[in-house]
């Protein structure tokens, strides 16, 4: 029998290297030749022949994108993760306002720079739908300490709070309703079906489909918020306590029977400043009520609260929250049931020292 020649070892060893480039390259070519296809997708074009509507935050986004559907065109002005007290929009964003067929804001002070582009884009004529205003808002607790009632404007014992009102009215012209209403999820469900009628109204269009998915995304928040409730049954009352970064887990609260008892920003804002006294007094708060974690926010520097927790000690933990942004596409608080039900599991981690 006549046997091939084998090659030389540096020959095989070239010929095997020369097969390995060119499945590379068809590989890549396979690749990008997917990469391309995907790009151009119908679903990645706006269709210019569709409504515009901007949304300020990116949980609004996602609220509009859903109820929206493919009947509309969505644009976000506020990117993930960044502070929505603290965004100022460019010159090309505040443009952009003027050319939308309708504006769904937050309002109630959240978007605090956001306002005069808000401003002049209604007063250009594009309708600005407030969505926190129509959701039955809670009253701030440190506008309740700072403000006089309405039925007796005399001394009541508050004039330290009373002297700090005009300085925080000045520094991040807040009102005195929270602003943070997305962490009730019930009130997100009624959200939707309001945003559906101004879609309806606004672009004309058939309102059954707007209704149809906006009953779709009520009761995904819906099933969100009785798992939430179940991950936080098992903390004890005296557990049930919160002490966080600014006023923003109001309505989280209430929602889920717990209790607000401290925050350290004063008022609704992340735009505050605490003072030396009001640290001092959350560090004898937080040592009194035996709180194992105190609640930052991923859009707020860390830094002070952080620093809080050191001076009570390593019995306390910082816990981070995405309490004002969604996540990540693919993370945990990338859709607004994830950021329910994260906010819940971490806030009861937390609690119970686990």
């Amino acid at each position: 029998m006549t046997r091939t020649p084998s090659l030389p070892k540096l020959h095989k060893r070239s010929a095997t290297f020369a097969l390995l480039a060119l499945l590379s390259v068809l590989g890549l070519l396979v690749s990008c030749g997917s990469d391309s296809k995907d790009t151009t997708s119908t679903s990645t074009v706006p269709d210019p022949n569709r409504p515009l509507v901007i949304a300020t935050t990116p949980i609004l986004g996602d609220l509009v994108r859903q109820v929206g559907g493919d009947e509309i065109n969505v644009e976000v002005l506020i990117p993930l993760g960044a502070d929505p007290h603290d965004f100022e929009p460019s010159a090309a964003q505040a443009a952009q306002l003027r050319n939308a067929s309708l504006i769904v804001a937050n309002g109630l002070g959240l978007e605090e720079r956001l306002e005069s582009a808000l401003d002049g884009a209604e007063k250009d004529g594009v309708p600005v739908f407030d969505v926190a205003e129509q959701l039955d808002p809670l009253v701030l607790s440190t506008a309740d300490e700072a403000k006089p009632s309405k039925e007796d404007d005399h001394d009541h014992g508050h004039d330290h709070d009373a002297e700090k009102e005009p300085a925080q009215e000045e520094a991040h012209n807040h009102g005195a309703e929270d602003p943070h209403v997305w962490l009730d999820p019930e009130r997100m469900a009624t959200a939707a079906s309001l945003v559906a009628t101004q879609l309806a109204t606004t672009t004309g269009l058939d309102a059954a489909p707007f209704q149809e998915r906006a009953a779709t995304y009520a009761d995904a928040a819906r099933a969100a918020e009785t798992e939430a409730r179940a991950l936080l049954a098992e903390l004890p009352a005296d557990q049930r306590k919160l002490i966080t970064n600014h006023d923003a887990l109001e309505y989280f609260a209430q929602r889920f029977n717990l209790e607000v008892i401290g925050t350290v920003i004063p008022g609704g804002s992340t735009l505050a400043e605490p003072s030396a006294a009001d640290l001092s007094d959350l560090v004898a708060l937080i040592e009194a009520n035996n709180v194992k974690a105190i609640f930052s926010e991923s859009t707020v520097s860390s830094k002070m609260i952080e620093s809080l927790a050191r001076e009570i000690g390593s019995q306390v933990s910082v816990v981070e929250l995405s309490t004002d942004t969604l996540g990540e596409p693919g993370s945990p608080t990338a859709t607004y049931p994830g950021l329910i039900v994260t906010t819940a599991r971490l806030i009861a981690n937390g609690l119970s020292g686990r």
